[in-house]
């Protein structure tokens, strides 16, 4: 019971991240739609998959995918119930977990980003004094900035370049790279809060939220420039390599007080809504290079379930027992399916789906 009672925290808190809270606080009721207990959509163009865990409990979830889908990070709880940070690689057709190393001064961490060249980024735990941390793929680990408590959301897939937030006096949004000090993003107001979620193929380009507004960092001639995105409330909280951004505005809506509008905002100008399963709310948090997106969308009943978009086939729900979250896409594959992957199911496990083109 003690470790079921952990998943549902674990879960709860990627929840808040999804939907767009800026705080840390645990999960709260809201006018958000709840995980779907009991459903499977239909499995015509999805395959589920469980992915392994350290232990018994299969409680694990999975937050980041490679390009190519070889390699997928995330975290594992161990025998000794500690959050392992992990990833697990595709061989022969079969996933292989692997358990990450992090500081003896830690009690364990969890990886959320990995590049093209198989470098995993992250965090060490507890949640309450985080670093950044970089797992380059030739092994070991390296604590990144100079001394100061960060958290990582993203990395990007062409290089080193991490991005999160420090919690100081006021969230300041950040980036880190190896052998160098943490560069502090501008906010949108002198002293107002920021945090960055997501950073393109090089680098060059960060998405986030600052004042509680969905923004755009550019790195122009060395220095970054804050671009926002809508007057409504929001945030970005994907990028794919090119640069384009994946998030939510808050709009009035029937079904509640407010709801989540799925946005994208392309690199070349414009933007775009996105729609929901069913109900009045979707919660955008991964995007590729074909402009496919998935998170988690609203049902008619008010519960949510994790889906996949693409500008040619619709919005699909991504077929689930248990309830779960979808929180990346990697590129199309040469035989063209694509891997998403997230948490979920009845026993809170980390899961990928295989995507076909839908019919």
């Amino acid at each position: 019971m003690q470790r079921i009672a952990v998943a549902r925290l674990a879960l709860s808190a990627s929840a808040v991240l999804i939907l767009g809270c800026e705080s840390h606080r645990p999960f709260e009721p809201s006018s958000e739609p709840a995980l779907a207990r009991g459903r499977t959509a239909s499995t015509e163009f999805a395959t589920l998959s469980t992915l392994p865990a350290l232990s018994r409990s299969v409680h694990g979830e999975a937050y980041a995918v490679q390009r190519s889908g070889g390699i997928i990070a995330g975290y594992s709880y161990d025998r000794d119930d500690r959050m392992i940070p992990v990833t697990w690689t595709l061989q022969n057709g079969t996933w292989t977990i692997a358990a990450l190393p992090y500081p003896t001064t830690a009690v364990g961490g969890r990886a959320k980003g990995v590049n093209d060249q198989g470098d995993v980024a992250g965090n060490d735990w507890p949640g309450t004094a985080p670093h950044a941390v970089l797992w380059p793929s030739t092994g070991g680990f390296e604590v990144l900035g100079c001394n100061e408590l960060g958290e990582v959301y993203g990395m990007s897939a062409a290089g080193r370049v991490l991005v999160g937030v420090v919690q100081t006096s006021q969230a300041r949004a950040s980036v880190w790279q190896p052998g160098q000090c943490r560069v502090d993003l501008p906010p949108l107001v002198v002293g107002g809060a920021a945090r960055a979620d997501a950073v393109n193929g090089d680098g060059s380009v960060v998405g986030g939220s600052a004042s509680g507004l969905p923004v755009r960092w550019t790195r122009v001639n060395g220095s970054w420039q804050i671009e926002q995105l809508d007057a409504r409330q929001g945030a970005v909280r994907g990028a794919n390599s090119g640069g384009d951004l994946v998030g939510y505005v808050r709009v009035p809506c029937a079904a509640s007080t407010t709801c989540n509008l799925g946005m994208i905002w392309y690199a070349a100008g414009g933007s775009r809504e996105l729609p929901t399963l069913a109900g009045g709310s979707t919660s955008p948090v991964g995007i590729n290079a074909a402009g496919e997106v998935v998170g988690l969308s609203a049902l008619t009943n008010g519960e949510g379930a994790p889906f996949f978009w693409s500008p040619t086939f619709g919005i699909r729900q991504l077929p689930v027992t248990g309830g779960a979250w979808a929180f990346a896409v990697s590129g199309v594959r040469a035989d063209g399916t694509r891997l998403v992957v997230g948490a979920g199911g009845k026993s809170f496990s980390a899961l990928v789906w295989v995507v076909r083109n839908p019919s």
